[in-house]
């Protein structure tokens, strides 16, 4: 995979910042969702019920009202999302960073008391390409909530960004290559606007920005999400001065203006602040108090019976 380059970069750490700035408090510390039975409780059955119980777990870890009211609309094959209220009315609303052929769904839609979420009927059957549409879905709506204004062209981007920064980048870097069967035989999907380097460069920063483990985040990632998600780290963790800044002022980051160090190896990452001064070399202490006169001398003879016992031999 290629590195992102710099100005990649600089979008996604500036947008980032942006949302720990303008909306730190609502945000908090969130948790790191991941695909398992504690953050997901609920039975799932393959109907309209059991998709929505999954969209409403989702909402549940975001920072919006718990009575806000969102619902579900399901597109049939080819079918576009409606246009309601300002919603992208294509379903494929791209930051141009990905491809985009393989996103379906996951359009917020205004209604009249709350929103909708579009989802493909053919997604539902497939836990990460369901779960990662959601996401996105449930990404916007925050955006939506906070007043932040976006562009058609840059929404779905944004809503995966928010998506990420409020706990969901499992999901997001695990729909973003996705392996599949057609009847061409195996194909990569990306179900997601952002790329998979994308995706495990925000998860990176979120979880150094708010001290999750890394392993927990690396247990439900795919290969190749896990080898990217390890080359994320290792930049983020050669840039300790914006993790800081994201947890302490945030703010200094959302113009994108920022110094950028190139990834360093392991040793270059644990040793890479030098000492700015040499260290004061302090003489060792005794470990013992000296010797009275009277403990030298039964030393001393202590040593000439031991050498007198050696000449004997």
């Amino acid at each position: 995979m290629e590195p992102l380059s710099e100005e990649n970069l600089r979008w996604l750490v500036s947008r980032f910042a942006h949302l720990l700035a303008a909306h730190g408090e609502a945000i908090g510390r969130p948790d790191l969702v991941l695909p398992t039975g504690d953050f997901f409780p609920d039975e799932f059955t393959l109907d309209p019920e059991g998709v929505h119980r999954v969209a409403k777990r989702l909402l549940s870890y975001a920072p919006v009202a718990a009575d806000l009211p969102v619902g579900i609309a399901f597109l049939e094959e080819g079918e576009k999302a409606p246009s309601a209220g300002g919603g992208c009315g294509s379903g494929a609303c791209g930051t141009g960073g990905g491809s985009g052929d393989g996103i379906s769904g996951g359009t917020m839609l205004e209604t009249d008391d709350g929103y909708g979420i579009t989802l493909a009927v053919a997604d539902t059957g497939n836990p990460t390409l369901m779960t990662t549409a959601l996401a996105r879905g449930v990404g916007a709506i925050v955006l939506s909530e906070a007043g932040e204004d976006a562009d058609a062209d840059m929404l779905g981007g944004l809503s995966e960004l928010t998506g990420s920064a409020i706990g969901f980048g499992v999901l997001l870097t695990s729909g973003a290559y996705v392996y599949g069967k057609s009847c061409g035989g195996v194909r990569m999907r990306q179900a997601t606007h952002l790329s998979v380097d994308e995706h495990a460069h925000l998860l990176a920063l979120f979880c150094r920005v708010h001290d999750h483990k890394p392993g927990d985040a690396r247990a439900h990632l795919g290969t190749t999400q896990k080898e990217a998600f390890e080359s994320a780290l290792a930049w983020v963790d050669s840039n300790p001065e914006i993790v800081q800044a994201l947890k302490a002022h945030p703010e200094t980051l959302a113009d994108g203006v920022f110094p950028l160090a190139e990834t360093k190896g392991l040793l270059g990452r644990l040793f890479g602040r030098k000492a700015t001064t040499a260290p004061e070399m302090v003489a060792p202490k005794s470990k013992r108090p000296a010797r009275t006169e009277a403990e030298e001398r039964r030393l001393a003879e202590a040593r000439a019976l031991v050498e007198e016992a050696l000449r004997i031999r």
